[in-house]
């Protein structure tokens, strides 16, 4: 599992997932500078056992691509559990 942090929500999640979305956040790297910075941060969520931090923009263009795929489905739905929560408090 990975474990990513975002909002002071702690979201875990298959490494395959996010192997997948890293692969395609950096296949897209070249034209955009925020999937960049999403490559590089996943790839180090991969290759370290701590909890990674996304910054908003990181998190947006993760939101993004899993919205995109369908093999990121289960991103997408964490992300959308955090926003549902947010506007219930």
């Amino acid at each position: 599992m990975v474990r990513l942090e975002f909002r002071g929500h702690v979201l875990s999640f298959p490494r395959a997932q996010i192997e997948r979305a890293q692969s395609l956040a950096a296949a897209q790297a070249g034209a955009s500078s925020a999937l960049r910075d999403l490559a590089l941060v996943l790839d180090w969520a991969l290759n370290t056992p701590r909890v990674v931090a996304l910054r908003r923009g990181e998190a947006r263009e993760l939101v993004r691509l899993a919205e995109r795929h369908d093999a990121l489905d289960g991103i997408a739905a964490a992300f959308d559990a955090i926003r549902h929560r947010a506007r219930a408090a």
